[in-house]
């Protein structure tokens, strides 16, 4: 029995170890950190590739899929190993915001330019909604789940929170411009950019206004927050960074053109990309004066709409250019580009790193999976195949939990024994 518990107990660890490794939404998790304790690859190497039609979402990775919304309308979910279509479901509109997965629910929900949010079980594709949520305008927002609810924005100039289970509308918070940023969920508040050129720190629980950060222009890029500070992009060509508890502007830093960007915040650093064409490291600290606040930028060919990730010491980014670029996040480097590869225009879609692989998609339907899984017959896989069945291992780990009974106490063995002698 000890041991059985040992196994099952092993099991939880290694699970939970790869649920970690996950990438289940834009920016990796509700907090928007852009971070991922995964491993990476290191070349260029492509495991698989997947067709579709029209331009790609940011995917989301959880579990042994990858979910990626679509131009034509359809959320797609595709096998993580080898690529294959699992299923697809089609909306009434373009799906072109990055879906999230609620591991707790099975569900993966997303919006649609036909103004609706949706929630699909994983396993499936099945509704696990009645119906959609409808708002008044298209849904370009990627949702953040937290606390049995689902934030969303819409182009309708409303931030929506949603009951998770059954889509109720809980509460809505109306701002003056169209919300295309993606909510940050982060001790009971949502922080969210509108095209009003304020972020918004708003009361989780019920959508009263905390307060607002007021910026000089649109605020499509998406919060990041991170020790007690909310970082963001504006279309006013700056990246700032506010208290989050106070409002009160900390630092922000000029770049050559609009930060549509989202940042990527990791031990004290900001990497964030520009339309001057730029990707940009920053330190995060409070007190650094301007002159210092750089710590490295890199040139690509063209706007840097794309929102980076970070993992293994690498930052994972696309530029208009039409490559994927990975760049050593550190400082004093002899050569910044680790690798890079000719992926085609990727608008504002980015990479998401999960059990040691990078997966984008393009403007013109075509999700990559760069790494390797290894080679054995009948497909690639290897030493990253655990993660596929971590689900079935936790539900074993779980079941065998249930079923350690304690043995009945020797006492009543042997009291037993002894009244059927007598008789």
């Amino acid at each position: 029995m000890k041991t059985i518990a040992a196994f099952a107990l092993l099991l939880c660890v290694t699970a939970s170890g790869a649920l970690a490794q996950e990438w289940s939404t834009f920016g990796h998790d509700a907090e928007r950190t852009g971070y991922s304790n995964s491993s990476a690859p290191e070349t260029d190497q492509i495991a698989w590739t997947f067709n579709g039609a029209g331009s790609f979402s940011s995917p989301a990775v959880a579990g042994d899929k990858v979910f990626i919304g679509s131009e034509d309308g359809y959320l797609h979910a595709i096998n993580v190993i080898n690529g294959k279509e699992v299923w697809k479901y089609q909306t009434g509109g373009e799906v072109l915001a990055s879906p999230t997965v609620d591991n707790d629910n099975n569900i993966v929900y997303f919006g649609s330019n036909d103004n609706r949010v949706y929630a699909l079980y994983v396993d499936n594709g099945k509704p696990a909604w009645q119906n959609p949520h409808i708002t008044l305008g298209a849904v370009l927002s990627s949702p953040a789940v937290a606390g049995g609810k689902v934030f969303i924005g819409s182009t309708d100039n409303y931030v929506y929170a949603l009951n998770a289970n059954d889509g109720r509308e809980n509460w809505k918070f109306e701002t003056r411009g169209k919300v295309t940023s993606s909510p940050a969920v982060a001790d009971g508040k949502v922080f969210v950019g509108s095209w009003d050129n304020r972020v918004y720190a708003i009361n989780a629980e019920n959508g009263e206004n905390i307060r607002s950060y007021p910026t000089g222009d649109w605020v499509k890029s998406s919060p990041a927050v991170v020790g007690g500070r909310v970082y963001v992009g504006s279309n006013d060509w700056y990246v700032y960074s506010f208290n989050a508890e106070n409002g009160d502007l900390v630092w922000k830093f000029p770049t050559g053109s609009h930060v549509e960007s989202s940042p990527a915040v990791v031990e004290n650093r900001v990497y964030v990309g520009s339309n001057d064409s730029y990707i940009y490291s920053l330190d995060a600290r409070d007190n650094v004066p301007l002159e210092n606040r750089m710590l490295w930028k890199y040139p690509t060919g063209d706007r840097v709409q794309s929102s980076p990730a970070v993992a293994d010491n690498k930052v994972f980014i696309a530029s208009q250019d039409g490559y994927l670029y990975v760049l050593n996040a550190g400082e004093n480097v002899g050569d910044r580009v680790c690798w890079k590869y000719p992926i085609g225009k990727v608008g504002m879609a980015s990479p998401a790193v999960a059990y040691g692989k990078v997966f984008i998609g393009t403007s013109r339907g075509k999700l990559y999976c760069f790494g390797s899984w290894g080679s054995v017959a009948g497909g690639d896989i290897g030493k990253g195949v655990i993660y596929l069945f971590i689900t079935a291992l936790l539900v074993l780990a779980l079941w065998g939990l249930t079923r350690l009974k304690p043995p009945k106490p020797k006492r009543v063995r042997k009291r037993r024994k002894v009244r059927k002698k007598r008789k």
